[in-house]
């Protein structure tokens, strides 16, 4: 009989699990009993003997309550009769729960029946004394007598039947807590001594196990270290040690003898790793579809061995092929056009790929099971092919082509990574494809949209020059009209004529916004800049603005200006500015407010800012405030007249001044509009002070200076 030294691993395991297993149910047994007993004797004692306790104190505490109730009638301090009738009742439910609690299943027949009439015998005293003092009391004092004595005597029967029924269920559960308490201790010394000879078993097997598995593995390990040093010859030796170790061995040296093999693979692998690099550095640095295609194909087909590589293309509609790119060794011709039964049958084949999420894959096209397959058979008659690799080319739903690698003269067995790296570069040429024709479309729609913006230009601008010629004939023969010289009108007529003429200045200030803002997007801003004293111009602009304040009851006032401000601008351009700016600053001002025009110089710029008191800019609105046509909501709620055209243009002449034009608003509050330019030179200092040519709200109003009609947003 051999050593357990000697047996093989399996046996000696088998050993130490057996004689582990037979330790573990006894522990284990142990414990489920320890752990049953414990758990029913916490059951009885928190289903049972707390509850029954806490109940019988209550049912004792209320009693007590209902006896000094009693006692108080007796003396006459009071009657306590209907506080005795709530007692009666609370004490009835907590008896009923008391004797419900005496009926669960974690008690004994025994255990139930005892208590159970114990808690009648409880119940029976407690209805005796609340029957005796229910009775009428006699007046007399030897007949009160002798009913307060009934009392005392049949409380204190109920008093020593809860103080039994207490006593022992108070007994039942400190038994219950001891047993809970030594088992755990004797599960303890149990499992104690079972864990040492578990540990006596574990060393004996150690002992053996070391001798036949130890030794043995230590010298395979130093066979692995010779092959990690270089030598990849070293062998280990499959004759010492156990059955398993001497099987490990064995197996060491099989995989030492394919080790070569896998190497070659890995570098294999690696360079098609390589290969789908390079294709996908390849198709982001080219931006033409065609030599994409060409190049990659030339790539695939070169590095992966084929003799031929075949590129299909589909058009937009996916139903037919748009082009053909191939590549071939040198000593191969170029194959001519498919026949049209396979070429029509190409997108099929990109459909049913993608589908199918699969590749084509034939080791030999001439093998009779696969020739049998007609589609097969015909591919190979028009291309000559001996193996094949198809693989669809597509972004999402959209099908792109088919790509396919194959070889001639051999056949072949396609590996699975050469597999994954073609589908990987057809991937990478997909999103190409894709992206390409996406550029050439966005370029295509770029022209388009700046074809047809140049034509909304040329249309407006078309448009506004058709109107102001009939427009001069409406306001000339208004003018007519309103002097006279068709006859004198009346009063009603004169005021239909006053609501044309004011309608035709609006609709003239519309056109020329609109003519400014085409010529400005048509050629820029073409100005005529000269040197121009800030005080005169702001002088100017204050004129035409004085008479459209008056009639709106606006306080027009403007802060004397430094007379040494000098800025390089096109004055009729920037004056233009300000009048929107003002106009806007009256027109959404109500009655009694106040307009300011302020002057004052920054570092090496001027700033001339435009405040009101009117009624703001909601805050969602401010962030399309110079957007074109747009005009605030409350503006439009309280039917402001205005185009929104006015901040357009104001922004395009500061910005083509090299200023800035920046707003701060409150909604309610007011509006404060700031043109920031270049200065010529440095100011000269001087104290800013108002200027005695405000205009008040008592001004008379008058037509807008030098002619000009303010503009308005």
């Amino acid at each position: 009989m051999s050593r357990p030294a000697e047996w093989s691993v399996s046996a000696q395991l088998r050993l130490l699990i057996v004689t582990l297993l037979c330790i573990v149910p006894v522990v284990a047994g142990a414990a489920l009993l320890t752990v049953r007993a414990n758990s029913h004797d916490t059951a009885r004692s928190s289903q049972v003997f707390s509850p029954a306790i806490d109940s019988t104190t209550a049912v004792r505490q209320q009693m007590t309550d209902a006896n000094a109730s009693w006692a108080r009638t007796v003396d006459g301090d009071a009657d306590e009769t209907p506080a005795l009738r709530r007692s009666m009742s609370a004490v009835e439910r907590m008896i009923a729960q008391q004797q419900e609690v005496f009926q669960r299943d974690v008690l004994t027949a025994g255990e139930r029946e005892r208590y159970v009439e114990l808690s009648e015998r409880q119940e029976t005293a407690i209805r005796a004394w609340f029957s005796w003092v229910a009775q009428p009391r006699p007046t007399d004092g030897p007949g009160l007598a002798r009913v307060v004595a009934g009392a005392d005597t049949r409380f204190a029967d109920f008093r020593a039947v809860s103080a039994t029924l207490e006593s022992q269920l108070a007994g039942q559960r400190m038994q219950a807590r001891e047993r809970i308490a030594g088992a755990f201790d004797r599960l303890l010394i149990t499992m104690a001594v079972l864990t040492a000879l578990s540990f006596i078993a574990a060393y004996f097997m150690w002992r053996t196990i070391e001798g036949s598995l130890s030794r043995p593995i230590g010298r395979l390990r130093g066979v692995v270290g010779r092959q990690r040093a270089g030598d990849t010859l070293a062998m280990a030796d499959g004759k010492a040690g156990a059955a398993e170790i001497r099987a490990l061995a064995d197996d060491f040296n099989d995989l030492t003898t394919t080790n070569r093999g896998l190497l070659e693979e890995q570098a294999q692998v690696l360079r098609m790793h390589e290969l789908v690099l390079d294709v996908a550095q390849m198709v982001r640095s080219v931006d033409d579809i065609e030599e994409v295609l060409r190049l990659v194909c030339s790539h695939l087909g070169t590095v992966m061995n084929a003799d031929r590589v075949l590129l299909y293309t589909l058009g937009d509609g996916e139903t037919a092929v748009d082009e053909r790119v191939q590549w071939h060794r040198e000593d191969l011709p170029p194959l001519p056009p498919l026949p049209p039964s396979l070429s029509a049958s190409v997108p099929d084949v990109n459909r049913e790929l993608r589908r199918e999420g699969s590749v084509f894959v034939i080791r030999d096209l001439l093998d009779p099971e696969v020739a049998r397959d007609e589609r097969a058979a015909a591919f190979h008659r028009a291309t000559g092919a001996r193996s094949l690799v198809m693989v669809p080319v597509g972004v999402g739903e959209r099908g792109l082509g088919v790509l396919a690698l194959m070889t001639v003269d051999i056949y072949r067995r396609w590996r699975r990574f050469e597999i994954q790296a073609v589908q990987q570069s057809a991937g990478y040429l997909a999103q190409t494809i894709a992206q390409l024709r996406l550029n050439e479309m966005q370029v295509e729609q770029v022209r388009r949209l700046t074809e047809l913006d140049r034509q909304k230009t040329d249309f407006m601008a078309t448009v506004s020059h058709e109107l102001r010629t009939p427009l001069t004939s409406i306001s000339g023969y208004l003018e007519l009209l309103e002097d006279g010289d068709y006859g004198n009108l009346a009063p009603t007529q004169q005021s239909a004529l006053r609501v044309i003429g004011r309608n035709a200045a609006r609709l003239r200030g519309l056109i020329e916004d609109l003519l400014v803002l085409n010529k400005i997007e048509a050629t820029g801003l073409e100005s005529d800049p000269e040197d121009v004293l800030v005080s005169d111009m702001v002088r100017g602009v204050t004129e035409m603005l004085q008479p459209v304040a008056a009639a709106g009851s606006v306080r027009l006032e403007v802060d004397a200006v430094n007379p040494c401000l000098k800025v390089h601008v096109d004055r009729i351009q920037l004056e233009r500015a300000l009048i929107n700016l003002g106009s806007n600053a009256v027109k959404f001002t109500p009655a009694g407010g106040v307009a300011t025009i302020t002057t004052r110089a920054v570092g090496r710029t001027v700033e001339i800012i435009v405040s009101d008191t009117g009624i703001g800019i909601p805050e969602k609105d401010q962030a399309k405030l110079f957007d074109r046509f747009f005009r605030a909501s409350n503006a439009n709620a309280q039917a402001i007249p205005g185009t929104g055209l006015g901040l357009a243009i104001v922004r395009a002449i500061v910005e083509g001044h090299d200023g800035t034009l920046s707003f701060r608003s409150v909604e309610g509050e007011g509006t404060t509009m700031t043109i920031t330019l270049p200065l010529l030179s440095a100011p000269t200092p001087s104290s800013p002070r108002r200027s005695p040519a405000a205009v008040g709200a008592a001004a008379t109003p008058g037509p807008a200076g030098n002619g000009q009609q303010a503009s308005t947003v």
